[in-house]
């Protein structure tokens, strides 16, 4: 990123506190940087794999014009592209999970430090199944929604064919609060009857408590407990099956901070570069019949 101008701030100083009040010109190189850059987070209570995390995201993402992933500090990473379009995709597509573990990721706030941004929501992808017949509506989907989280989207894509099997929401979801699994639905005869709730690339989260993060081997609620009787109320019934991705070693979307363009070929220690060399089919005969005649004397 660019350095911040000086000369494009106003300073105030406050003579009461000692502190300095600066107002920075959102039209410069730097703050343009900062616009195109998402701050994130792995929901999990254990140190990542940086390297293969930085290529499982980009593969994930496949931002058209790459993106650079650094670790700002301990467990919280900057994620910088070269295209609006880039960031707006990853923001959208998600929820993104590496290893299981649940990315959280907002844009950079300009004049917030990183740390204080607050990473605490997530948009799933909410499937509601066993709605009763004549209630797939949108109407219904956004007061489903709102118990579930904060509605964002109805899938109106969800509605192309005759018989639908469930209906497709999107949901902002707190991280910090269980998860919703289902609720009751009066139908048109006056009858209840229970819908349930299934979380597209969902990540870790514990079957005691419902909380997204965690299993339940390190549960705290279940540490609480003067005896576990074993029963949860949560399982794997609330999860559809998550994206895979390849395991290649290196991913062509991911760039790194102040490397120049490769080339084809292969590089020496020093950096040089060095063509390949094609062996054609006369130069193997003409190698075979010198290796007959023995070495050469001199």
């Amino acid at each position: 990123m660019a350095d911040l101008n000086v000369n494009e701030l106003s300073l105030e100083g406050d003579e009461e506190e000692g502190g300095f009040c600066f107002d920075v010109d959102e039209d410069g190189e730097e703050v343009g940087d900062l616009r195109l850059c998402l701050v994130g987070r792995f929901l999990c209570d254990k140190p990542i794999h940086v390297m293969s995390m930085k290529k499982r995201v980009a593969d994930m993402w496949r931002p058209v014009k790459g993106v650079i992933i650094k670790q700002a500090m301990e467990g919280l990473f900057l994620f910088q592209f070269s295209h609006k379009l880039d960031m707006e995709a990853a923001l959208r597509g998600g929820p993104w999970t590496f290893g299981s573990h649940l990315l959280i990721i907002e844009k950079v706030q300009i004049g917030v430090q990183i740390e204080s941004i607050p990473l605490f929501h997530v948009e799933f992808w909410v499937q509601v199944h066993n709605i009763p017949a004549g209630l797939m509506l949108e109407k219904v989907g956004k007061t489903i929604a709102n118990f579930i989280g904060t509605f964002v989207e109805y899938d109106k894509h969800n509605n192309s064919s005759f018989w639908r099997q469930y209906m497709r929401l999107r949901v902002k979801v707190d991280v910090r609060n269980p998860l919703k699994k289902n609720t009751r639905v009066k139908n048109r005869g006056g009858e209840w009857c229970t819908v349930t709730f299934k979380y597209e690339n969902l990540g870790l989260f514990c079957f005691v408590c419902g909380i997204l993060g965690h299993s339940d081997q390190r549960c705290e609620v279940r540490f609480a407990m003067e005896e576990d009787n074993g029963i949860r109320e949560w399982s794997n019934d609330i999860m559809v099956e998550n994206r895979r991705y390849n395991n290649a070693s290196s991913s062509k979307w991911l760039k790194e901070e102040g490397a120049g363009s490769e080339k084809n070929g292969s590089t020496s220690s020093s950096g040089t570069q060095h063509p390949r060399v094609r062996i054609t089919t006369r130069m193997k005969r003409v190698i075979h019949k010198s290796n007959q005649k023995g070495p050469h004397k001199m």
